[in-house]
Parts: structure tokens; C-alpha cells; sequence
């Protein structure tokens, strides 16, 4: 089957509950395009076997009875044969029922085909186009309308306007595939910015990561956390900002820490050890062991919301706000927190005046968490 589908990219086999397999999708057949089904319930072998072939927008059946197959023909045999097999002018009528800007399509995906280097998809109905698992890139994908090339799905940072990039300089197939790989390529340092803070931070937010996400929050030290975003990802080191959240005092401190820090930044070192450095620490605190994972994080209930009593909500924040208060035990997600001032009869603007109040202990909320609301 391997040797099937390098030889025809187009087509796609599935095997069937008694032993054989369905093979459906398009061949090419001297620049007729035909699309089929292949029913082989004694695969290689052609016995039994059932074609179903689209002409004029219906599939009409073919078998051993109405096709001239020659004794010891395999299922190469019928493929390779398969335009001299089928009357000559219903392979004409299927051409003409394809528009010339779809048979190009096509025909450049079966160019495209190399499995080495990335894997390539057709949905059943040949309407999306999907490429995945690229040399490098294994996590990156890319998903296209066919044959109008719209951008359906990929994997790129959301402030990446791709559709629009794509839409302006890749007319083609080939180009859109083309111009994103060399995309990839442009964001290599984007992502080797967050590989050291993934694997030794405990970030706590977003969750999951994906290769989408511009931004990360993990601890600094008890109550106090650091957000790290990335506004440009073609431009790393220009455009990123760095947040502490946590408690006014230690805030207050902690940035004129940072403020000098980044005066001397190092740009020979990546963002991890950059501020590992700026903090004078070895290390900052892990992220939590396989074996304890998300289930016993969100066993301890010191780790809860105090307001909607869970630990991580859908859109993956966690609870880490809390007041100025050290003996406070209040720990919530902003965006409860946010919440419930706003149902207050007196609500004040949440987080953006100094004189915000821990709903637990009334003590004093800092604003730097409003930080965790911004996109």
C-alpha cells in the first residue's frame, strides 16, 4: 500500500471489517483527472472487485463484466490501465466537469507529494487540503480550501496575519507552500525563545501551550509571577515585554530590579537565562513532576479559586491573584475576580484604581494583575 500512494498521492486506502480495503480519491491519466472508488474485498487480487467512477457529478459502477481486465491483473494493473479501460468519452465528460483552476490545483498536489518531508492530506470530498509533521516542524500544520486556496486552519501565532500574507504573494499551491515554510523558518527564533522557559519553568498559563501562543506566566517566587509576551514574532527581542504580577511591595521592588536588568541584556544568551540572571537566581521554580501533574495540583486547596472553587478553568487560567495581605489565603482567577466586583452594587472599576479590595480580607489588591486579563 506504500507503493500505492507514492505512485498515486491522490488516492486514500482504507480497509474494510472482512479483510479488504476501499481505495478512493483522484489519478491523473494523460491530464485527466478521475475520480473514484475502489472496492477490493480480495486485495491485491482484482476479484470481486467494484469501481466507482464520477461522471457528470454521479458515481457509475464498473466491473469485471463491463471492463476488459486481462487474467492475473492486480490492482496496479487496473490503475495503471484505467483511462485505456474506461469509454473515452466519459473520461472526456469528467475532464470538462473540472474547472482548469482546480485540475492545476491538483495537479500540483501530486508534485507536492513528498513524504519525506512533510505529510499531505485530502479530505474524501478533495475540498481541504492539509499539510503536517514538516522536517523540523513537527508540531507546525497547515489547512487550505480547495481549489479557491483559502486559509482554513494553521499553526501560526494569531498575530500572524497569514491569510493576508498568503492572499497578497502566493497565488499558487506551490507558493503558499513555499512561502510558509520559509515563514517557519523566520520564526525559528521566536520559538527557540520559549524552549528552555517551557522545559524549566513551571508555566502556569496558557494551557496547553501550543506553537499559537505569544505569551507565558510562570512563578518568580511565592505570589509573584512574570509574564513574558512576544508582540512581533518576527521580531523577539524587540518587542517583548515583561510583566510582574504579584503583591504592590514585591512588585514595586521587582521592577526596578528589572528595569536595571534589562539595561545590560545580554543578547547572547536566550530569554531564560537572560533573566535568571537580571533576578540573581539558579533557577526558578520548576514545574511540577510528571508524577504529581495537573490531578494533584488541583487536589491542594490552597491552589483552588476561592470563588468559583477550581483550579483551572476552561480558557486555561489558574488562581493566582492574590492581596497584600501575607496572612491572606485568598487565591483566585482574575477573571473571578472580575466578575464578582462587577456584580457589586458599588463596583468600582476592577484593577484599574489603587484602592481595590480583597473580597476575603479587604486588604489592598495590586493592579498588577490586571495583566492577566489582556489578550
Amino acid at each position: 500500500m506504500n507503493k500505492l500512494q507514492r505512485n498515486y498521492p491522490g488516492l486514500q486506502v482504507d480497509p474494510t471489517k472482512n479483510g479488504g480495503f476501499i481505495i478512493s480519491g483522484v489519478v491523473n491519466k494523460i491530464n485527466k483527472w478521475i475520480r473514484l472508488k475502489l472496492y477490493l474485498p480480495h486485495y491485491p487480487e482484482l476479484r470481486d472487485f467494484k469501481l466507482y467512477v464520477m461522471e457528470q457529478l454521479e458515481y457509475k459502477l464498473y466491473n469485471s463484466a463491463c471492463l476488459e481486465i486481462k487474467p492475473g491483473w492486480q490492482l496496479e494493473d487496473l490503475l495503471a490501465h484505467l483511462d485505456e479501460l474506461l469509454p473515452k468519452q466519459k473520461v472526456k465528460d469528467m475532464d470538462r466537469g473540472l474547472a482548469t483552476k482546480s485540475s492545476n490545483i491538483y495537479a500540483e498536489i501530486v508534485k507536492l507529494h513528498k513524504p519525506q518531508k512533510y505529510r499531505m492530506e485530502l479530505n474524501e470530498a478533495y475540498t481541504r487540503l492539509r499539510f503536517s509533521r514538516f522536517v523540523e516542524f513537527e508540531a507546525h500544520y497547515l489547512e487550505l480550501e480547495l481549489p479557491t486556496l483559502r486559509l482554513l486552519q494553521h499553526s501560526l501565532p494569531e498575530c500572524v496575519a497569514l491569510a493576508n500574507i498568503l492572499a497578497n504573494k502566493a497565488p499558487t499551491l506551490t507558493d503558499v507552500l513555499n512561502l510558509y515554510l520559509r515563514l517557519l523558518e523566520e520564526l525559528r527564533p521566536f520559538y527557540d525563545s520559549f524552549v528552555d522557559i517551557d522545559e524549566l519553568c513551571d508555566v502556569l498559563q496558557p494551557y496547553p501551550i501550543t506553537t499559537k501562543h505569544n505569551t507565558r506566566v510562570f512563578p518568580l517566587k511565592e505570589r509573584v509571577y512574570l509574564k513574558l509576551s512576544i508582540a512581533d514574532p518576527f521580531a523577539s527581542y524587540g518587542s517583548m515585554a515583561i510583566e510582574i504580577i504579584g503583591p504592590t511591595e514585591d512588585v514595586a521592588q521587582l521592577r526596578h530590579v528589572l528595569s536595571d536588568g534589562l539595561s545590560s541584556w545580554d543578547m547572547e544568551l536566550d530569554m531564560h537565562k537572560n533573566l535568571l540572571r537580571i533576578f540573581d537566581l539558579c533557577y526558578f521554580p520548576m514545574p511540577a513532576t510528571v508524577e504529581l501533574g495537573e490531578t494533584q495540583r488541583a487536589a491542594d486547596d490552597q491552589q483552588l479559586c476561592n470563588i468559583c472553587y477550581v483550579y483551572r478553568l476552561d480558557s486555561g487560567e489558574v488562581p493566582i491573584v492574590s492581596c497584600d495581605n501575607q496572612r491572606c489565603v485568598l487565591k483566585c482567577h482574575a477573571a473571578c475576580l472580575k466578575e464578582w466586583f462587577d456584580t457589586l452594587a458599588d463596583g468600582k472599576t476592577f484593577l484599574e484604581v489603587s484602592f481595590g479590595q480583597c473580597p476575603y480580607c479587604k486588604g489592598k489588591l495590586s493592579t498588577s494583575f490586571a495583566a492577566l486579563l489582556k489578550n
